[in-house]
């Protein structure tokens, strides 16, 4: 834990050294004001009682101290508000810095690490500040417990107590401290078993803006409701509380109550002494005794929760460093692509040899892809085809170099894929799948980052977007190419009904709305389409693949798209991944067949469709059928 401590105070330090200094200093100054003003208080209180005992009244005495104590309080205001008024600039910019580090590393991060249950990538900054501060707070509490120990002991030895009394302060607190119940101390392991708990998040989960649209349109809201409602009753009154606050609420009613009585021993301390030695005390002792026993208690306690909260900072501390260290599970090659030899091929080859693949996560044998053996040519036009769940995407996903292979060699131009800088092979592959989504950027933006060097050409862009079809809908909206898809705003209303007529009302009725594109008519996949077309205006692009990249779209716009990519197929191998497969087959130069993680069948389509128990004979005469079916229906 100390080295994580020192990391993080050197972090801040370096970040703000000035502000951190003037932090702290702030942060020492409040440990000593509390005994600065115990002892003018005591100053004070001693000047009255003597005054009462003599019935004359030390005028000058009094004044002078309780100017002191205002000079005190004053100071103390003072570096207070200076403190509220310049932390909150040292945490933004430590915030911000641990949020450029996640943001960097979460950027950096390949898809397997993501499987791996211990890459932290989820992980906010915004606790990141409170620990530091918890850090502070321990070390500035330290401070004051030692400074009201102080105190306590010259104040108890000055009015013939002796350190007798100041160990009666420290017994409860001490005692309380060696009886805590702490878990966050102890190894542990936290797992929810009760059904009616995992029910019930589930169901809370259903209250969230991303399944409204299918609640409201289904018409499911009673059931929901319905089904949270027993999940609730069965849930009864079980404690839901986190592991942490359960377990410390295990102690003894032996143990609290002895506590507590272990805390009256200071007041048993003044009974015993009132009876058998009166004159040892004075009021004004009392009650600065008293007052100063019950600050240490305080302060005690505080420090230990602090430093609870400190262990449990750390270790989340820690898992901030240790995304800095991630190793991703996909490493980088060495070789350059393409080379000037491979720079002058038609496309990109790919040779699959006995690959075998397993997602991360999965059981041993559970194969994504078995076995599975097939070369596309320099420049070919190949089409996977194969019902759902056959190998066709997970292929994509091991061209693509999101995964590895787990058995078996794929080379590239006759190279292990391993072998080739992970940035240049994406630098030459354009790949539109089911799986690419919109940016929360402007609709150029979302374009023009096909070819990050050229996102502010606009002619580019409109190009792009009439190859990729979202042409049609753009001029349809009120800021065309600058509307922000899903823009992530934030504004609202307090305390203002919109049917009424104020100011106010009507402020909130101008307010953003914000714009969605239609996923039914495929206008999101048009983007992406021409998000595509816009990375070929990069020339290095060698393998274009489409993966289920024009599923809703409708036949003409499929067509259209496919038209649009088997124009740029020149200096390109195409791969293509499809469902409606009818109209390219005839453009196929090799046509693969998946069924179950195999490659059963490979060919072109004159060849396959002659093999009429074959799989791809059925995948066709299904789709014939259906064709032939919805032709009837619309005549």
């Amino acid at each position: 834990m100390v080295p994580t401590m020192q990391r993080l105070a050197f972090d801040v330090y370096s970040i703000g050294p000035g502000l951190l200094s003037l932090l702290f200093l702030s942060k020492v100054w409040s440990s000593f004001e509390d005994v600065f003003l115990l002892h003018l208080s005591s100053k004070i209180l001693s000047i009255i009682e003597v005054g009462l005992k003599k019935g004359e009244t030390d005028t000058a005495a009094i004044v002078n101290a309780v100017i002191a104590r205002i000079l005190v309080v004053a100071i103390c205001a003072t570096v207070a508000w200076w403190r509220t008024h310049t932390t909150p600039i040292l945490q933004n910019r430590v915030t911000h810095y641990f949020e450029d580090l996640i943001f960097s590393s979460n950027l950096e991060t390949d898809l397997p690490t993501t499987h791996d249950n211990n890459a932290d990538i989820s992980l906010s900054a915004e606790p990141v500040w409170e620990n530091f501060m918890n850090l502070v707070n321990v070390a500035a509490t330290g401070i004051q417990v030692v400074t009201l120990l102080a105190y306590i002991f010259q104040l108890a030895v000055s009015s013939r107590h002796g350190p007798v009394f100041v160990l009666l302060c420290l017994a409860k607190p001490f005692i309380r401290f060696f009886f805590r119940q702490s878990l966050w101390e102890r190894a542990h392991v936290v797992e929810a078993m009760d059904p009616n708990y995992l029910r019930l998040r589930a169901l809370k989960e259903l209250g969230d803006n991303e399944y409204r649209q299918d609640i409201i349109a289904g018409n499911i809201g009673d059931y929901i409701l319905q089904e949270y409602n027993i999940a609730r009753e069965g849930l009864g009154d079980t404690d839901m509380g986190y592991p942490s606050q359960q377990y410390e609420n295990r102690q003894s009613v032996k143990s609290a109550v002895v506590i507590q009585l272990v805390g009256d021993l200071t007041m048993l301390y003044y009974a015993a002494n009132a009876v058998f030695n009166p004159s040892k005390f004075t009021l004004t002792s009392i009650a600065m005794l008293q007052h100063s026993e019950s600050l240490l208690q305080r302060t005690f306690y505080s420090g230990v929760y602090e430093l609870a909260e400190l262990r449990r900072g750390m270790n989340f501390m820690k898992r901030i460093y240790a995304i800095g260290n991630i190793q991703n599970v996909i490493k980088d090659g060495g070789l350059r692509y393409p080379s000037t030899e491979q720079s002058e091929r038609a496309g990109m080859s790919i040779d699959l040899r006995n690959i075998s693949f397993s997602y991360p996560g999965s059981k041993a044998n559970v194969k994504a892809l078995d076995d599975v053996t097939f070369s596309i040519k320099s420049g070919q036009l190949a089409v996977l085809v194969g019902a759902n769940g056959s190998g066709k995407s997970t292929i994509v996903k091991l061209l693509t170099r999101l995964y590895d292979i787990t058995s078996g060699s794929l080379l590239v131009n006759g190279q292990d894929i391993q072998s080739y800088k992970i940035a240049d092979l994406r630098g030459a592959t354009a790949s539109l799948t089911q799986d690419h989504h919109l940016y929360p950027l402007s609709l150029a933006e979302n374009i023009g980052l096909g070819n990050p060097e050229k996102v502010s050409d606009m002619s580019m862009i409109i190009n792009a977007a009439k190859r990729g079809g979202a042409d049609s809908f753009v001029s349809k909206l009120k800021q065309g190419f600058s509307t922000i898809l899903d823009p992530k705003i934030e504004q609202y209303g307090v305390n203002i009904d919109p049917s009424d007529k104020t100011p106010l009302a009507k402020e909130l009725e101008k307010l953003k709305k914000t714009t969605d594109i239609s996923g039914k008519s495929g206008e999101r996949q048009r983007v992406v389409a021409s998000r595509t077309f816009m990375r070929f205006t990069s020339n290095a692009v060698k393998l274009v693949i489409a993966d289920e990249g024009s599923s809703a779209l409708d036949p003409e716009g499929e067509w259209e798209l496919f038209k649009n990519l088997r124009e740029e197929r020149q200096g390109k191998t195409l791969v293509f991944v499809t469902h409606r497969f009818g109209h390219l087959v005839k453009y196929a130069d090799l046509i693969l067949c998946m069924k179950d993680g195999h490659l059963v069948e490979s060919g072109t389509h004159e060849e396959l469709i002659k093999i009429p128990d074959g799989e791809y004979f059925k995948l066709h005469d299904i789709q014939a059928k259906a064709f032939e079916s919805d032709t009837g229906v619309s005549s």
